[in-house]
C-alpha cells in the first residue's frame, strides 16, 4: 500500500468547494469556517501571500456571504509559481480536505518510478503511451463493484504487462 501524498492539486478544492464557507473573520488572516458536510467549525490560518486578497473578497461579500460560494473554494488560489492553484490555508486546512483522496492507486514501472495515477473509479492519469492503451483496453473495463476485488484484478492485468499497482491508503 502506497501512502497518499499531496500535490495540492486543487482536486478537492473543485470537489468540496462551495461546502466550506467563512463563518467570521477573527483577523487579517485567521477565520472560523464551517463545513457543510458534517456542519463542523474549524479554526483556519491563512497563507500570508493571501491574506489581503481573502481579506478583501470577504469584507467585499458583506452580508451576502453566498457569492463567496461561486467560487469552487473560498481558499482555492492561483500558485503564483506555475500554472496550477493552491490552497491558502493548507496547513490549516479542515479534516474534510485532508481526508480527500484525489487518486486512489499508484502505478509504477518495475524500477518503481510511477508511471500513472487512478482516479476515480476507472480514470488513469499518465504520460505513458503502453500503460495507457493496457489501461483503455483492459482495466477501465473492470466493473467497480467490491474495491478488493477489482484492486485485485487491475493488479493482475498490470503485472501481466510489467507493471506494479499500488493502491493507496
Amino acid at each position: 500500500m502506497a501512502v497518499f501524498e499531496c500535490e495540492q492539486c486543487g482536486k478537492c478544492c473543485v470537489s468540496l468547494g462551495p461546502l466550506i464557507t467563512i463563518e467570521r473573520q477573527l483577523n487579517d488572516r485567521d477565520y472560523y469556517c464551517r463545513c457543510k458536510i458534517d456542519n463542523a467549525i474549524f479554526p483556519v490560518h491563512v497563507d500570508p501571500a493571501y491574506r489581503e486578497e481573502i481579506a478583501d473578497e470577504f469584507a467585499a461579500a458583506g452580508l451576502d456571504r453566498n457569492s463567496m460560494d461561486k467560487k469552487p473554494c473560498t481558499f482555492q488560489r492561483k500558485n503564483p509559481d506555475d500554472d496550477g492553484t493552491t490552497c491558502a490555508i493548507y496547513t490549516s486546512r479542515p479534516a474534510v480536505c485532508r481526508d480527500f483522496r484525489c487518486y486512489r492507486m499508484l502505478i509504477r514501472n518495475k524500477e518503481g518510478a510511477i508511471l500513472g495515477r487512478v482516479i476515480g473509479k476507472n480514470t488513469i492519469r499518465t504520460e505513458d503511451a503502453a500503460l495507457k492503451k493496457l489501461w483503455d483496453e483492459q482495466a477501465a473495463a473492470i466493473p467497480y463493484g467490491n474495491p478488493a476485488v477489482w484492486i485485485k484484478n487491475v493488479a493482475g492485468i498490470l503485472a501481466e504487462h510489467g507493471f506494479c499497482a499500488d493502491p493507496v491508503e
